[in-house]
């Protein structure tokens, strides 16, 4: 399966909440002062849907992607932008739209379908004593594509080193069939009321 690295729902969004700007490794504290970007280590517990390949989370550092493995982990730099130090992500696989009923998926504008769930971010306290997901909804293509907020959640293992925990949540989103794709999505794979779209 190839694993998109930057989805259109999600670019918007990680475009205004994340500054194209990386660090270094080296730092080991949060940055309390709020001059640069904070390192923050991810542990990755979500696993990609079978029979997809490739790591389950992608993290942006502005527009650069950062690939995570399930139980795996990776430092990825969290910039401060409109006051808070924030970083969009997406969950890898492909998921269908909210809507499954016939009339009910108009995808009026366009909107890959399937597609990696996105319009995700792990907000953290300047000094890491705190992390949580927000959602960045009215920068994406439209409010029903796959949300990673609805998939996963995060917890704060440590402050110093920072390191936050992804998880899966009970609410799952609707995975295709076979994990196949807007271009390969056939037949009965099609559940009803979706069409298929690649952009």
């Amino acid at each position: 399966m190839k694993i998109r690295t930057l989805v259109a729902t999600l670019s918007a969004g990680v475009a205004l909440l994340v500054a194209a700007s990386c660090g270094s490794d080296d730092e080991a504290t949060p940055d309390v002062n709020g001059s640069g970007p904070i390192p923050m280590t991810v542990v990755n517990q979500v696993p990609i849907p079978s029979p997809c390949m490739g790591p389950s989370l992608t993290f942006f550092e502005g527009t650069t992607p950062v690939d995570i493995p399930s139980g795996g982990q990776k430092t990825v730099q969290v910039s401060n932008l409109f006051g808070a130090y924030q970083i969009g992500f997406q969950v890898n696989g492909w998921y269908w739209r909210t809507c499954t009923s016939p009339g009910n998926c108009p995808n009026p504008k366009g909107c890959q379908n399937p597609d990696n769930a996105g319009q995700v971010a792990i907000e953290i306290a300047s000094d890491c004593s705190s992390a949580k997901l927000v959602s960045f909804t009215s920068f994406t293509c439209d409010d029903m594509v796959p949300n990673a907020i609805d998939a996963v959640s995060v917890k704060l293992q440590s402050a110093n080193p920072c390191t936050v925990v992804v998880e899966p949540t009970s609410s799952v989103l609707t995975p295709t069939d076979q994990c196949c794709s807007c271009s390969s999505c056939s037949g009965s794979q099609i559940p009803a009321g979706q069409v298929p779209h690649c952009q």
